[in-house]
C-alpha cells in the first residue's frame, strides 16, 4: 500500500489520460487492422484499400509538404516580430497585444473570417478591384495558390505562438553581450547572427518541436478553406472515408498511418533537443 500512495495524487490524471487517450487510440489501431467486411482481425484489407486509392497519396505528401510550409513561416514571422517587438519602441505593449488578437480568436470563428476573406467576393479580391486587379480565385482546389492560401492563414492564426516563445527567449539574453560585441566593432547583423541566434537555438527548437506536432494533425483549416479533396492531408483524408463513406476501418488506418508519421517526423527534433 505505502508503494502505491506516490500515485495517488496522479490517479485522476491517469484515469483520464487510460479513458480517453490510450483506450480509444488502442482501438482505433485494432480497427485499422480489421477487415470491416469480413470482421476478420488481424487483417491489411483497409491498408490496402488505401495503397490503392490516388487521393491517399496526396495527403501523405500534403501531410508532409503542408506542415514544413507552415512551421517554417511562423518560424520566421515568429523570430521577425520577436526581433522588432523586443527594441524598446512607441507603444510596443499595445503592439505585442495587437499581433496576439489572431491567436486569441476561437480556431472556427478566426477560419470563417478567412472564408470570408478570399472568397469569390470576398475582402481580398474586393481589395485587388478597388486597385485595378482583376478577382483571383485563393481557394480553387488543387491549385498551389489554394496551398499558399491555406500556409497563411493558419500561419496567420498561430504565428502570435511562436512569437511569445521566442520574444521571452530574447528578452532573457543580457545586454551587456550586445553592448560587449558593439564595443569590439560587430554590427547589428553580425551580432544577430552570432550571439543573437546562437542563444536562441533552445527556444528555436521548442518552436519548431511544438508547431511541427501541431502542424502534423492540421486538420481544419484545409478542410475549412479548401475542402477535404482540395487540399488533403492524413486527417481530413481520414474524416472523409468516415463521414462520406462510413469507412470507419480506412479512417482508422489513416490516422494510424498519421500517428506513426508524427513520431518519425518529429524523433530527429526531440532527440536533438536533448542532446546535451
Amino acid at each position: 500500500m505505502r508503494a502505491l500512495r506516490p500515485w495517488l495524487p496522479a490517479a485522476p490524471l491517469l484515469l483520464y489520460l487510460a479513458a480517453f487517450l490510450v483506450q480509444p487510440t488502442l482501438y482505433a489501431v485494432k480497427l485499422s487492422f480489421t477487415d470491416t467486411l469480413t470482421g476478420a482481425f488481424p487483417s491489411v484489407a483497409n491498408f490496402r484499400l488505401l495503397v490503392a486509392d490516388g487521393l491517399f497519396w496526396r495527403a501523405v505528401v500534403g501531410n508532409v509538404v503542408l506542415p514544413i510550409a507552415i512551421v517554417a513561416v511562423e518560424v520566421a514571422g515568429g523570430l521577425a516580430l520577436a526581433v522588432v517587438l523586443a527594441a524598446r519602441l512607441p507603444a510596443r505593449r499595445l503592439l505585442r497585444a495587437v499581433v496576439m488578437i489572431p491567436f486569441a480568436l476561437p480556431e472556427v470563428v478566426f477560419l470563417t473570417v478567412m472564408r470570408y476573406v478570399f472568397a469569390p467576393r470576398g475582402y481580398a479580391n474586393a481589395a485587388l478591384a478597388a486597385a485595378g486587379v482583376g478577382p483571383v480565385a485563393w481557394l480553387l482546389p488543387g491549385r498551389p495558390l489554394t496551398f499558399l492560401t491555406v500556409v497563411a492563414a493558419d500561419a496567420w492564426h498561430v504565428t502570435p505562438v511562436v512569437f511569445l516563445m521566442l520574444l521571452a527567449a530574447l528578452t532573457a539574453i543580457p545586454e551587456e553581450l550586445g553592448e560587449a560585441a558593439s564595443l569590439d566593432g560587430a554590427g547589428g547583423l553580425r551580432r544577430f547572427a552570432f550571439i543573437t541566434l546562437p542563444l536562441l537555438r533552445p527556444a528555436l527548437l521548442s518552436a519548431v518541436l511544438l508547431r511541427g506536432l501541431d502542424a502534423l494533425r492540421v486538420f481544419a483549416t484545409p478542410l475549412m478553406l479548401a475542402g477535404a479533396e482540395g487540399l488533403p492531408v492524413l486527417s481530413t483524408y481520414a474524416y472523409h472515408q468516415w463521414s462520406d463513406y462510413g469507412n470507419d476501418g480506412a479512417a482508422a488506418a489513416a490516422s494510424t498511418l498519421l500517428a506513426l508519421l508524427s513520431v518519425v517526423l518529429t524523433l530527429p527534433l526531440v532527440r536533438r533537443g536533448t542532446a546535451p
